[in-house]
């Protein structure tokens, strides 16, 4: 697996989309819903693949949700999900798909509660660079 992505809860989420678009200059990969609780997310990137989601929060301040790990095909997000669950991980959203994404994923924590997003793209998927799309996940 290789990193792929940081997300943070925000809860100001339309002025931070803004600002990280507008005055930072990174592009608006695409919109999307959290599968866990509904709210928005807004995948962002550059021109170097880095990519930041934003998830929509009450938070007071921006808070780090999970760090992804990219596997190269879907078979590997169960696999890595299992290996994660036999090594002492917990499962928070069990292996799924993800529409708006074309990808498949799970969210693990390891015992001192770091989220882990390990996430596998459809090679058509908006967030390996396409335009923005706006489907739930």
């Amino acid at each position: 697996m290789k990193f792929d992505h940081v997300a943070i809860e925000v809860n100001d989420f339309d002025i931070r989309v803004d600002a990280l678009v507008n005055d930072v200059g990174m592009t608006l990969v695409r919109h999307g819903i959290r599968y866990s609780t509904g709210q928005r997310i807004a995948m962002l990137g550059d021109e170097t693949g880095v990519k930041i989601e934003l998830i929509e929060s009450d938070a007071g301040q921006p808070t780090l949700a999970h760090v992804a790990f990219r596997a190269d095909e879907a078979a590997a997000v169960d696999k890595a999900q299992a290996g994660l669950v036999e090594a002492g991980w917990s499962t928070v959203n069990p292996v799924h798909d993800l529409a708006a994404a074309r990808a498949r994923t799970t969210l693990v924590t390891d015992r001192g509660g770091l989220h882990v997003q390990v996430i596998a793209y459809q090679p058509d998927s908006p967030d390996l660079g396409g335009s923005e799309t706006a489907e739930e996940e």
